[in-house]
C-alpha cells in the first residue's frame, strides 16, 4: 500500500501573527494575542504546541469576532491542526490521527481529504498490524468519503491516493475489507464495487476471491432449503424450477469469480493460486459433468462482465 508522503512545514508556518501594541479597552484579548504570536515566532515544536493550545482558548472566547486578530489565530489554529493530522499520519500513530481527524470533521463536516485519510489509515492498521479496532471508524468514514464525492465535493488533494478514481476505488475496497467477518453480502458489494474502477484493486485477486465464497455461501444455504423442500418430488413444478435455476445462478457466478481470482492470482503469484484452481475445477465439474472446455473458460470469462452480487 502506499505510505503517506506530505511535504508539511510543520514548524515553519506560513501565517505571521505580528505582535501589536495593547490597547487599554482589550487588553486580556490583545495580551493573549501577544503570547501566542511571540510562541509562533521562536519556530519551536513546544512552543507551536503551547500556541495552538492557547489559540483554542482564544477563539472559545472569541472566535465570534470578526477582527483582523482574530482570522489570524483562526488560520493559525487550521493550519496547525491540519499540519499535526499529516504528521501522525505520516507517523502511522492512527489513534492521534483519529482524534485530531475528528476534531477536524466536528467542525469541518464535508471535509473530504479528512474524512478520506482516517478511513484508509484505520486500513492501513488492518494491513501492517492486523489491527481491526478502528473498522467501524474506517467504514463510517469511507462511506462519508463516497457521500461527498458522489455530491460533488472532492477533496482538494488525495494523498495517498493518486486520482479521484482510485480513491473512490479504495473507500468501497476498505468497506468490503471491514465487513468480511460481520456481512458476506456487504463485503461481497463492496468488493464488486470497487473493481468497477479502473484502479489497481481492478486487477487484485483477492475480491474476486471473496465474491466467489461470497458466492459459495450463498449456494450451500440455497442448496439445503432445496433439498428440504423438493427431495421428495417426483416432478418439477414452477417455484421448483425457480429454485433450481437459482442454484444453477449460483455457481455460474462462482465460477465466473473463481476465474477471475485465479487469472490475476497467477499475475500476483498469490500463494492460495493452487487451492483456488482446485476449488474451481471441483466446481467445473460439478457443473458441466467433464472438464470439458475448463481451460477456455478460465482463459475467456474473465473479459465478460462481472456479475454483480447485488442481483441475487
Amino acid at each position: 500500500m502506499k505510505n503517506f508522503a506530505r511535504t508539511v512545514g510543520f514548524l515553519f508556518l506560513t501565517i505571521v501573527l505580528t505582535v501589536s501594541v495593547i490597547a487599554q479597552d482589550k487588553e486580556t484579548k490583545d495580551q493573549t494575542f501577544n503570547k501566542i504570536a511571540k510562541l509562533t515566532q521562536t519556530k519551536k515544536l513546544e512552543d507551536a504546541n503551547k500556541a495552538y493550545q492557547m489559540s483554542k482558548d482564544y477563539l472559545a472566547k472569541y472566535g465570534k469576532d470578526d477582527d483582523d486578530k482574530t482570522k489570524k489565530i483562526k488560520a493559525f489554529a487550521e493550519f496547525y491542526r491540519n499540519s499535526a493530522f499529516n504528521k501522525k499520519l505520516d507517523e502511522t500513530k492512527t489513534a492521534e490521527a483519529m482524534a485530531i481527524g475528528k476534531e477536524i470533521l466536528a467542525q469541518e463536516p464535508e471535509n473530504t481529504y479528512v474524512s478520506m485519510n482516517l478511513a484508509y489509515a484505520g486500513f492501513d492498521a488492518l494491513q501492517k498490524n492486523k489491527n481491526k479496532s478502528f473498522a467501524a471508524d474506517s467504514i463510517v468514514y469511507a462511506k462519508q468519503t463516497l457521500t461527498l464525492i458522489e455530491a460533488g465535493k472532492p477533496p482538494k488533494a488525495f494523498q495517498p491516493f493518486t486520482d479521484q478514481t482510485e480513491a473512490t476505488a479504495f473507500m468501497y475496497y476498505i468497506i468490503g475489507n471491514f465487513s468480511l467477518d460481520s456481512d458476506m453480502k456487504e463485503a461481497a458489494r463492496n468488493f464488486y464495487k470497487s473493481v468497477q474502477y479502473d484502479s489497481k484493486i481492478k486487477t487484485d485477486a483477492f475480491p474476486y476471491y471473496v465474491i466467489a465464497t461470497y458466492y459459495e455461501k450463498e449456494y450451500a444455504k440455497a442448496a439445503t432449503d432445496f433439498q428440504a423442500k423438493y427431495a421428495a418430488k417426483t416432478t418439477q413444478d414452477a417455484e421448483m424450477k425457480t429454485a433450481k435455476d437459482k442454484l444453477d445462478k449460483l455457481v455460474g457466478n462462482m465460477l465466473d469469480a473463481y476465474a477471475r481470482a485465479i487469472k490475476f492470482g497467477e499475475a500476483q503469484k498469490n500463494p492460495s493460486l493452487a487451492t483456488w484452481k482446485q476449488r474451481f475445477t471441483d466446481i467445473y465439474k460439478f457443473s458441466k459433468k467433464s472438464d470439458a472446455g475448463m481451460n477456455e473458460y478460465l482463459a475467456s470469462q474473465p473479459n465478460a462482465a462481472l456479475p454483480d452480487p447485488s442481483a441475487l
